[in-house]
């Protein structure tokens, strides 16, 4: 083939190569001037190929890229690096319309030394249109990403007090089992008692007992009924005349005695201008009060108890009437405050071991006090003490006494605290060797069973906790004279009956432990044995029941139980 004839097929595909090519190809001498186009030119910028031919280039550029197209005719001959450089660029249409392409330039360089430029334009804008999309959509992705994490950090936070709410409310099934069952086990036993000694010289002091457990179950009921109205909505607020001041009294008055037993005092200050008479609840304003100045007493081991009562104006018509109620008690931590009003809530689950209490009152107090159109809020520290305020809106006083008013005092005394350990040795001497150490933190309860055990002919000796019970017991293997039983309450303060159970038997104890509680599930019969006792009762127990258990385990008094 000769080389005219490879010429002309170069140029019949060049040809068709400009014709076909969907992108816009132009040749461009050195000053600029367009030498030839490819016919796509039509589609892309409405100019035809035959029109183009001899205009400037920068016919097709939008007016940003001139001076940047101009320096580069500047700069372009005398570079060496022009080899298919492409650049994003607004281009420019023969109805002026703009539109975006890539543009790419070429230097060629002819047979005789004449440069020329190739530049190839592809029109970008449904590259660019889709590019959005796929932006938008992966902008979309990453929002319904991070939806998705909040989601599920929500779900998990969710989770969290779901678990948190059912835990609580497990401690709190727990904890009104132990609240309700011990007292009735001190009634049903007392009163058992006295129907088969109806004249004995101790009767009175039985029947308080049976009245103290008794009123303290009722308000355990109580609290549970009004908080239950109170979410049903059908809970009545009365609104009446009554004196602030007397209704202090009464709750002082209830909790004098208990205050001066633990050495506690109680001291209350009024400040000078107190409305005699204020329209609101008294029974209900005495039930919060009483919850508080409770817990003051129950929570504090040494110190004071201070309350203090004041009012102050908001405006001519909106007075507040505080009571103050501040203890040098266990105090709450911080983390636990904001959670102290919620139902089924204390602020450690040891609290209800170590103090006893359901976790109801300070829920009970705070929606008394929103019923009663107040607030109940709360500051406390750690081991230095809690201030509970009762802030009452009592608007215009009934009747209002400015002369000034001596601060009331109540110093309890420095009574001094009996030893709650209130260890008991029951030395009479008896026909066989039946030795039994009972361990319960409830006095009453300790004597109830204390009486059954003595009447079965077997000689007692108590604990109040479970550290208490196995110092006696290593005390006792150590003089050779082992106990033939442990009576075993398992919620107790100090050490529980679980932690004394398990540590007998890793110092390699086997004698038999019954535990005794008020958790009466099947969960907590297991949750007992699994500790090592050997059997379990739940409270109540009446005679009969602890008699058997007796007669299994102690097979030696076989004669003596018959009775």
């Amino acid at each position: 083939m000769t080389s005219n004839q490879v010429s002309y097929n170069h140029n019949q595909i060049a040809r068709q190569l400009l014709i076909f090519s969907r992108d816009v190809s132009v040749a461009i001498d050195a000053r600029g001037l367009i030498l030839l186009s490819s016919e796509s030119i039509k589609h892309a910028f409405g100019w035809s190929a035959k029109e183009v031919v001899g205009k400037e280039f920068c016919l097709l550029l939008s007016d940003p890229y001139l001076n940047s197209y101009e320096q580069f005719l500047v700069d372009c001959p005398d570079s060496a690096k022009l080899k298919g450089q492409t650049q994003q660029i607004i281009a420019k249409r023969k109805d002026g319309s703009c539109f975006p392409c890539e543009l790419t330039m070429s230097r060629v360089d002819g047979s005789q030394n004449q440069i020329h430029y190739i530049a190839i334009i592809r029109d970008i804008s449904e590259q660019l249109r889709t590019q959005n999309k796929l932006d938008d959509y992966l902008e979309r992705l990453k929002q319904s990403r991070r939806e998705l994490k909040r989601k599920d950090y929500e779900l998990k936070a969710a989770q969290k007090n779901v678990v948190r709410a059912n835990q609580a409310k497990s401690e709190f099934l727990a904890n009104m089992s132990h609240e309700i069952r011990t007292p009735m086990t001190a009634i049903l036993g007392y009163a058992e008692i006295l129907k088969e000694n109806p004249v004995a010289p101790d009767n009175v002091e039985l029947i308080e007992i049976i009245q103290n457990n008794g009123t303290h179950l009722l308000q355990v009921i109580n609290d549970i009924l009004d908080i239950s109205k109170i979410e049903m909505g059908d809970f009545e607020i009365l609104k009446v005349n009554c004196s602030p001041k007397v209704v202090l009294q009464d709750v002082i008055d209830a909790f004098r005695m208990k205050a001066a037993e633990k050495g506690l005092s109680i001291h209350t200050k009024c400040q000078d201008s107190i409305p005699e008479l204020i329209q609101t609840d008294p029974l209900r304003l005495k039930q919060v009060l009483w919850n508080l100045v409770s817990n003051a007493v129950k929570f504090t081991e040494t110190g004071r108890i201070d309350i203090e009562v004041r009012v102050f104006s908001q405006s001519q018509n909106d007075r507040v009437l505080q009571y103050i109620v501040s203890d040098t008690g266990i105090g709450i931590p911080a983390e636990k405050v904001k959670h102290i009003f919620e139902p089924f809530a204390q602020a450690d689950s040891s609290t209800s071991r170590n103090y006893g209490g359901t976790g109801l009152g300070l829920t009970l107090s705070h929606k008394l006090v929103r019923l009663l159109g107040g607030n109940l809020s709360v500051q406390s520290i750690v081991d230095q003490g809690s201030v509970f305020c009762v802030a009452l809106n009592v608007g215009e006083s009934v009747q209002t006494t400015l002369k000034k008013t001596q601060n009331h005092r109540f110093n309890l005394g420095d009574s001094v605290r009996q030893d709650s350990h209130d260890r008991q040795i029951n030395k009479t001497r008896r026909e066989h060797k039946g030795r039994v150490l009972l361990v319960d933190d409830t006095k009453e309860i300790r004597k109830l069973f204390s009486f059954m055990l003595n009447k079965m002919g077997i000689a007692v000796m108590t604990a109040s906790n479970g550290k208490e019970a196995v110092e006696l017991v290593n005390d006792e293997s150590n003089q050779d004279e082992p106990y033939d039983m442990i009576l075993m309450d398992m919620q107790m303060p100090v050490m529980n009956g679980y932690e004394a159970t398990q540590l007998l038997r890793d110092q390699g104890n086997q004698i038999p432990i019954i535990a005794i509680t008020a958790h009466a599930l099947v969960s907590d019969r297991e949750k007992c044995l699994a500790a090592g006792c050997t059997e379990y009762l739940s409270k109540p127990i009446k005679y009969e029941v602890l008699h058997e258990m007796v007669h299994c385990y102690l097979p030696e008094t076989t004669a003596m139980l018959s009775n």
